[in-house]
């Protein structure tokens, strides 16, 4: 079903539009199918990103490089990451920022929201999740902010139905990610307890912990945890290589510190070994304001790429020798993908603006700008290829 959004907008805001819609208990329609808008032959590749600058705005957008254009579907809420189902690579899940409660399934090839679920009772969820390799579950983070325990929450992947949950084994459990083998899931626990009522304020700075879990995603067990020497730098955000390389992106909590002194803000763990942190020049570290916001690994090349929107910049660490290779400045930059071919790391920012830094360079191609003024991307981008 599509909907025209110009005539929409003269009868209903959109957030109560979607809300009205969801209510009946049906799926959402939209302001426009992706190929109304777009060139009619499927595009090669899209790059998604939750955006809006307010409740008028919010949606899942992408782009098409080649055509240079973008394309949005209202979501009435604030999204944050996305995952895709391997086993139907045109349904990618939206999930909405910490602490909101709503996630909306989206067809990227009719361009509708066709399913919506919200959290269990006492629980919100943490803007992050993943399926199982064969496409028939789907894992999310979320926080049952009764008793703050992290949660995995399991859904049929086709109904989005609840199935069960299990630990995250800590608290605040954020981005989490499928390892190579198909089974284990590896999740980032932030460690920091917030409630609805009170919105995104930390809660526990005292006490926080944050870790690095891995589970048995078929049983929920703990297979093992790990820390970092710094008890109030956050685990937030993760990426995971083939070989079973995990690069993981941190946030310090400086309000609970008793110094300032500089803290890394990127790690690698191998499987086998502890936590590593990556270092990089003090000046340069200072300028990052204790905050990576995304991380994405090039496997073939051995790099991770991070971004810091407080510090307007990304940075590119060797996956093996845990060198810094280089670094790139842009503003409010968090947005992070690499390219289908994966000849350039795909940068955005709440501007509406994607740069391309080449993999293998690290120079960016100016040729390749693009600039939407009407979007604010959000802080995950993610590349979807469809089939032919």
């Amino acid at each position: 079903m599509i909907v025209n959004h110009k005539l929409m907008n003269k009868k209903v805001t959109r957030r109560r539009f979607v809300q009205s819609i969801l209510a009946l208990g049906v799926a959402a329609p939209v302001a426009g199918g992706l190929f109304s808008q777009f060139s009619q032959a499927r595009p090669a590749e899209m790059w998604l990103s939750a955006q809006g600058r307010d409740d008028e705005q919010f949606s899942l957008g992408w782009v098409d490089p080649d055509a240079k254009q973008s394309q949005v579907v209202f979501s009435g809420f604030r999204g944050h990451g996305m995952c895709q189902n391997p086993l139907k690579p045109e349904e990618v899940i939206m999930f909405s920022r910490r602490p909101g409660t709503l996630a909306v399934r989206v067809n990227t090839l009719s361009g509708e929201v066709d399913n919506v679920f919200h959290s269990e009772a006492n629980h919100h969820m943490h803007g992050h999740g993943c399926y199982s390799a064969d496409g028939t579950q789907l894992f999310y983070t979320e926080s049952n902010y009764v008793t703050g325990e992290g949660k995995i929450t399991v859904r049929d992947a086709h109904t989005l139905a609840f199935k069960h949950s299990f630990s995250s084994y800590g608290i605040g459990p954020h981005e989490m990610a499928l390892m190579p083998d198909g089974k284990t899931l590896v999740v980032a626990n932030g460690g920091l307890r917030t409630h609805p009522d009170s919105g995104r304020k930390v809660l526990n700075y005292e006490s926080m912990r944050s870790t690095l879990t891995y589970i048995n995603s078929e049983n929920g067990q703990l297979i093992s945890e790990h820390r970092l020497a710094e008890p109030k730098a956050s685990i937030r955000h993760l990426d995971v290589a083939i070989d079973g390389t995990v690069a993981v992106a941190l946030q310090v909590q400086r309000a609970a510190m008793g110094d300032d002194h500089i803290v890394a803000l990127a790690a690698i763990h191998k499987p086998g070994h502890e936590l590593k942190v990556l270092s990089a020049p003090a000046a340069l570290m200072a300028k990052l304001h204790d905050y990576m916001g995304s991380v994405k690994v090039h496997s073939h090349n051995r790099l991770a790429a991070f971004t810091s929107p407080k510090g307007d910049m990304v940075m590119f660490w060797d996956l093996d020798d845990l060198s810094l290779q280089g670094y790139h400045l842009f503003h409010d930059v968090c947005g992070l993908t690499l390219s289908a071919d994966q000849g350039y790391f795909v940068l955005s920012n709440s501007a509406g603006k994607i740069r391309q830094i080449n993999s293998t360079t690290l120079e960016e191609d100016k040729t390749k700008r693009l600039y939407f003024a009407d979007k604010s991307w959000d802080n995950h981008m993610m590349t979807v290829q469809l089939p032919v």
